[in-house]
């Protein structure tokens, strides 16, 4: 199993808003495969979301600065945005999302996750309905350029109304959906924080669990932590992958581990002009990322599981 961390733990670092920006930044981390973050590409003037192939410069960029520092990218991660109310939100989303299929056909990804949504005040039934008809707004994509895309679970505490929390719930969903390139991504920390017994949780998606989110927090909130901060147990994590013969990666999202000042959902309290030490610098971050690299490497050597 490939150790694999997300872009995004570097990105607030760069004021240019491009995917490619914090490729580059990676290699001192000790990660050698990455998962592409396109998650914010969504703005005012963004190339994503307007005429011409910005875009793909952008892509361009990304595979160039990866491949200077050996390194590739095994996953992604497509944009948020507004998934059901009509109008240029939801068309904004829906153009980036099928462009971001296309970015990975460009860099050789073979899976993106793609987020479902909640709709407020909507029973269990509707919400199947309307995400599996998102969902279905991508199927002609992800097989003209051979991507998977991924569902993600989520978690009660912060999303009442997103009925994907269990594997169960994940298996009945891409199931339902009946697209033949829709599979799973389980996100650990979101499932620590709905009280999963994730061993169990990953043995019912079994062969459709395709991609992991590998973070951590304490039962509470989405904290996104390096693994061993907070207390999911990730023996009944490995235990699961092990039995169900999982053949995806170990994908972390646990940049938070060192937190910048205005990093959801815990905020540094009364920041002011001219405090010198609220912002962890990128040299620090990147000494973080690369214990959290040797943690993950501990972890799955230690089921004699590790991958280059």
């Amino acid at each position: 199993m490939k150790l694999v961390t997300t872009t995004a733990d570097l990105a607030p670092y760069y004021t240019n808003r491009s995917v490619a920006a914090p490729v580059a930044g990676m290699k001192a981390t000790g990660f050698r495969h990455l998962d592409l973050s396109m998650y914010n590409v969504i703005y005012a003037g963004s190339p994503w979301i307007s005429p011409g192939d910005g875009w793909k410069a952008e892509i361009e960029a990304a595979g160039e600065a990866a491949a200077n520092g050996g390194m590739d990218f095994c996953q992604a991660h497509s944009p948020d945005g507004e998934h059901f109310a009509p109008g240029e939100k939801r068309d904004a989303l829906l153009l980036a999302a099928k462009r971001s299929i296309e970015a990975c056909a460009m860099l050789g990804i073979p899976r993106t996750v793609i987020h479902a949504a909640a709709l407020p005040g909507a029973s269990p039934a509707d919400f199947l309905r309307e995400n599996i008809a998102f969902f279905k707004l991508f199927e002609e994509d992800a097989e003209r350029f051979g991507v998977d895309i991924l569902v993600e679970n989520s978690a009660s505490a912060w999303n009442p109304e997103y009925y994907l929390r269990t594997g169960e719930e994940m298996l009945a969903f891409v199931q339902a959906a009946d697209i033949p390139r829709l599979h799973i991504c389980w996100d650990i920390g979101h499932g620590n924080v709905q009280g999963c017994d994730q061993y169990g949780d990953i043995l019912a998606m079994g062969s459709e669990l395709h991609a992991l989110h590998v973070q951590d927090n304490y039962g509470d909130r989405d904290s996104h932590v390096m693994p061993l901060v907070g207390t999911t147990n990730f023996d009944s994590v490995l235990r699961g992958l092990i039995e169900t013969g999982y053949r995806g990666d170990f994908t972390f999202e646990g940049g938070c581990t060192l937190r910048k000042s205005n990093c959801w959902p815990h905020y540094r309290r009364n920041v002011a002009p001219g405090d010198r030490i609220s912002e962890p610098p990128l040299h620090i971050q990147q000494k973080q990322i690369a214990v959290m690299y040797e943690v993950g490497r501990w972890m799955l050597e230690s089921y004699g599981i590790a991958a280059e």
